[in-house]
């Protein structure tokens, strides 16, 4: 940026910029320089407050590897105890642990997750893996994260619309102070050439600003989203600037002819281009065939043009370069080609897709993003890359790898699924089933947070969300069967619009309830449906459903379920330190939710509306949300 500073006072030391540095009482890129100097400090500020959390989570060692590059690793070892299962445990094996065709769940493999072996005592070894618990901001101030997560419209909250104001007043102050944009529309140009980084930045999947927060870019969206709108503005508040002084002298068509006001107007129109075609409308339906290619080609033209335009905006479009340049090369080492098995779920709508070269390097939460190399996508499908939540534990010892549920809810999930029947169909006559992916990321997921820190759980879903919910659940069950959980008391939520839905999962809730009784958590997994079965045998399914699983109709009374959580977590406490098998005092619940907006806003309002003395003891209460959507 100091390139920047000195170019433009060389400019301005020309008898040709004489009347403009006369007219300036100072150096407009120095001002601009410093206003992005100040936003750099702003997000420092905001790296300092997460730092502690940050430093506690990069203590454990899993947490360096895993949740960054996926990999396969060796999961065969010493030959794990077994520990004689309980009653309740062998019944469920007996009644409810066989694998079938139908649900492809492999719930047997579920269940020879183990206790590793240990000479230590169950106490000690514990007291010795059990992850540090660090606070969050909202667990510290619970007042002021309810008020910050109060919903403005859907996807924008007051504390995003506080951040947003904020990054606009700064940039209404570059742009307004000592000047006036009708006779200085220079200021306008500067301001928008000072913003080029940033959109890019916001906008890369692998962003500097979102590792340093522990936060996914699909997080940091709305921000993208609105810095290009203010550098679209900036832009054409720059442009009509010039163009109104050129109509007015009367020479509008001699200065447009000019090499540097045609690159000028090239860029203008691409700004303009990026903005029309990045509504919601566009963004939806028309993602892989319009979005994406319009974006790239307009960024591309664009910043060639701002370079030929103004080469002191060069140091700025050099900086975009490297953030983009950056972003794709970690794009191209954080993905794997690798075969998948794809099996088709009728009663959810789903395709499974399986990746069993794949068994490691990801956290539960996270996404990535999938493209399928098969003719059988189209034309185009096979290039595009779509995001789906990982629904499998990583180091899992069944071998499954990495499993994706794939809802058909559009073009693309449709063809995956028609090729998942296929695949199914050419399976069960000798034929080959399996197709070639490219896996990207991973991506998102808790950030610094780590679920098996808290003293309790409980996870909403809604309709395929529950994907997200699966994997954090057997996460934590995983994790309590190894001796390196803190959680107490699970839920899970689950949401659906038919009772049906529940029938291929049943054998692994099963599975994941048998687990529960050899270990120190309790699991309870409720299933909520709200429109009536299209036909009443559904129910004879589920009239005998494990002990820990229902099933009930209408909504779910989320306040009520957080309470039951709240209070079997601190069942085994006294005095806020637990009472037995040693594992510290109370650390809080976590809440995570994954569906549509409806059903997180009920999610933050029954965290907000929690009675604040309960809240206390139980050491917080703090929500994780992960949105539908690209």
């Amino acid at each position: 940026m100091p390139i920047l500073a000195a170019a433009n006072a060389t400019t301005t030391a020309g008898k040709a910029a004489a009347p403009v540095a006369a007219a300036l009482p100072f150096n407009v890129s120095n001002l601009v320089f410093n206003i992005d100097v100040f936003l750099l400090c702003c997000v420092a500020s905001f790296v300092l407050l997460l730092l502690p959390r940050a430093t506690i989570r990069f203590t454990h060692k899993r947490e360096w590897i895993d949740g960054h590059f996926l990999r396969s690793v060796r999961l065969d070892g010493p030959a794990p105890v077994v520990r004689r299962p309980s009653a309740k445990r062998q019944d469920y094996s007996d009644k409810w642990g066989a694998t079938t065709d139908a649900s492809h769940t492999y719930v047997s493999s579920h269940v020879d997750i183990l206790r590793k072996p240990s000479t230590a005592s169950g106490r000690e070894r514990r007291s010795q893996n059990v992850p540090t618990h660090m606070p969050g901001w909202s667990t510290m101030l619970p007042r002021a994260a309810a008020f910050l997560r109060n919903t403005i419209r859907p996807g924008l909250t007051i504390g995003k619309s506080i951040i947003l104001l904020g990054y606009f007043g700064t940039l209404l102050y570059a742009g307004l102070y000592m000047s006036n944009p009708f006779t200085d529309p220079l200021r306008a140009g500067f301001v928008a050439a000072s913003q080029i980084p940033v959109v890019m930045l916001l906008g890369t999947k692998n962003n500097l600003l979102g590792m340093l927060i522990g936060f996914g870019y699909e997080r940091l969206n709305y921000f993208h989203r609105f810095a290009g709108r203010m550098f679209v503005l900036a832009a054409n508040v720059h442009a009509i600037g010039y163009f109104y002084k050129w109509t007015a002298a009367g020479t509008f068509a001699q200065d447009i002819a000019k090499p540097t006001f045609s690159w000028a107007l090239v860029a203008l129109i691409c700004a303009d281009l990026l903005l029309l075609l990045s509504t919601d409308f566009i963004r939806t339906n028309f993602y892989n065939a319009i979005f994406i290619p319009s974006h790239i080609a307009s960024m591309v033209i664009l910043l060639v043009s701002v370079c030929e335009h103004v080469p002191v905006a060069k140091p700025y479009v050099y900086c975009a370069v490297g953030f983009y340049g950056l972003d794709r090369l970690l794009r191209i080492i954080r993905s794997r080609v690798s075969m998948a098995r794809l099996r088709p779920l009728p009663d959810l709508g789903v395709t499974r897709v399986e990746v069993p070269a794949i068994n490691a390097g990801w956290r539960a939460g996270q996404h990535v993003r999938l493209r399928v190399l098969s003719w059988g996508m189209g034309w185009r499908g096979w290039a595009e890359a779509h995001p789906f939540t990982i629904a499998s534990v990583s180091r899992c010892p069944s071998g499954e790898g990495l499993v994706l549920m794939v809802k058909k809810a559009g073009d693309w999930t449709g063809k995956l699924y028609d090729l998942a029947q296929r695949a199914d169909y050419g399976e069960a006559n000798g034929l080959g089933s399996s197709v070639q992916v490219v896996i990207e990321g991973p991506y998102g997921g808790p950030g610094h947070a780590i679920f098996s820190s808290f003293s309790g759980a409980m996870f909403v879903a809604g309709g395929s969300g529950i994907t997200f919910a699966l994997a954090a659940v057997q996460d934590l069950v995983k994790k309590d069967l190894e001796y390196r959980s803190r959680v107490r008391a699970m839920e899970l939520v689950w949401c659906i619009q038919d009772p049906a839905a529940l029938g291929p999962l049943l054998p692994l809730f099963a599975s994941l309830l048998a687990q529960s009784y050899d270990g120190y958590a309790s699991l309870r997994i409720s299933v909520f449906y709200t429109r009536a079965p299209a036909s009443p045998d559904v129910f004879k399914t589920f009239r005998a459903l494990p002990p820990g699983l229902t099933l009930s109709p209408a909504r779910p009374k989320l306040g009520k379920v957080l309470s039951g959580v709240v209070d079997r977590a601190a069942a085994l406490f006294s005095g806020g330190h637990e009472r037995r098998r040693g594992g510290g005092g109370l650390t809080g619940v976590i809440v995570g939710v994954c569906g549509p907006a409806g059903l997180g806003d009920d999610v933050r309002k029954a965290v907000a509306g929690f009675d604040p003395k309960r809240r206390k003891t139980i050491g917080g209460i703090e929500l994780h949300e992960e949105a539908f959507g690209w």
